[in-house]
């Protein structure tokens, strides 16, 4: 068992089900454990430190998907392995639990069986997203070092090629297939775009049948390659309202199978106006960048986000500026300066104003309300026609 302190009380990792437990001082002292370090200070308003970073282990990939939020190419940057684990061992030291290995494709990488080990002999758990390309059945098997793995795949045949520029499922679907003879934990990581939508079903069934424990159902970013092409591939308004009792049914038909969503899709959940308290209750939370997730981009650069261009420096500065670094404090704080619709919305709090490198793609402006929010796009209308100040 992991355990970190925090200011409400603590934080514990246990390993089944997997999950990270939010505990209150009482439960601590209930442990045997002494008063945390924080305890007797001010409520900083964040967490000591995030729970779960993003690392860009290589932005080498062949696969040239049009959206790729990285910009991969064949011969893109890959930092060296001695950097990689420096950049692991500072992230544990730090509190990190969960380290998320991405690319471009990672299996690319010849040490990253090595980089997953070394990660969990600092105390971090490791888990990857990869494509698929590269993952023979003797990979699989080393995949057993990771707490997750999830392949990309957003669509069966005809959607995935038009999602990403070519049929790349028949691959996605034997990685899968792979990784679950093998005995790791394997779902999929499923971009939702306008011209995949109809594909969602189908490809649950698919993971569905093959095994698989999960579909992470991720919002397009205007990021990498995905910047210019962003209007043509985000989902329609009636898209974005109907996410919500779709991702339901899917539910209900497809129980073995756990439904998640990035944190960027909140405001579109909100749309069909569910209990916040039940939200809240089942961990639905908007944006957390600069809180409980960070990154670090294959220049070994920090960013409070993965979609986020501006580094905050190395990881030094994300470890040993944490607390007071201004921008990772700016992106923590919008919610409580967030204008209006955000400022009155019953769900402020858990959606914290939406996905901040959408509103910069669209507006100029990384904190303004989301402009594709529902809500946002309601309060709007109203505005033009006069019937709101």
């Amino acid at each position: 068992m992991k355990f970190r302190y925090e200011h409400f009380g603590g934080i514990v990792a246990i390993d089944e089900p997997p999950a990270l437990v939010h505990v209150d001082r009482l439960f601590v002292e209930e442990l045997g454990m002494p008063p945390g370090p924080r305890w007797g200070e001010p409520d900083p308003g964040h967490l000591s430190a995030p729970t779960e970073v993003h690392l860009m282990t290589t932005n080498r990939c062949p696969a040239g998907c049009p959206g790729c939020y990285t910009g991969a190419v064949p011969d893109g940057e890959e930092p060296e392995g001695r950097a990689v684990r420096e950049v692991l061992t500072r992230l544990a030291e730090h509190g990190v639990f969960h380290v998320a290995l991405g690319g471009g494709e990672s299996l690319l990488r010849e040490d990253l069986f090595e980089l997953a080990a070394h990660a969990r002999s600092v105390g971090l758990v490791p888990n990857l997203t990869t494509s698929g390309i590269g993952l023979t059945r003797e990979a699989a098997e080393r995949c057993r070092v990771f707490g997750q793995v999830n392949v990309s795949l957003d669509g069966v045949g005809e959607a995935y090629r038009a999602a990403r520029g070519y049929d790349g499922s028949g691959v996605a679907l034997r990685a899968l297939e792979r990784l679950v003879e093998a005995g790791v934990p394997a779902g999929v990581n499923f971009v939702v775009q306008r011209c995949n939508w109809a594909a969602m079903e189908e490809t649950v069934a698919a993971v569905a049948g093959r095994g698989g424990n999960e579909v992470e159902f991720l919002r397009f970013k205007p990021a990498g390659r995905g910047f210019d092409g962003y209007l043509e591939r985000r989902l329609r308004p009636e898209q974005a309202e109907a996410l919500l009792p779709r991702l339901l049914a899917l539910g209900e038909r497809y129980p073995a199978v756990h439904m998640k969503v990035d944190c960027s899709f909140v405001p579109f959940l909100c749309a069909s106006d569910p209990d916040p308290e039940v939200l809240a209750q089942f961990g639905v939370i908007g944006c957390e960048a600069g809180n409980v997730l960070a990154a670090v981009k294959a220049d070994l650069q920090a960013t409070p986000c993965s979609f986020v261009e501006e580094p905050l420096g190395g990881v030094d500065a994300l470890v040993d500026r944490w607390d007071d670094h201004p921008s990772l404090r700016a992106w923590r704080t919008f919610p409580e300066r967030a204008p209006e619709p955000c400022a009155s919305c019953p769900y402020q709090a858990v959606c914290r104003g939406g996905c901040k490198v959408v509103s910069r793609r669209l507006t100029g402006e990384l904190f303004v309300p989301d402009p594709e929010c529902p809500r946002v796009r309601r309060h709007a209308q109203a505005v033009e026609a006069g019937e709101e100040a």
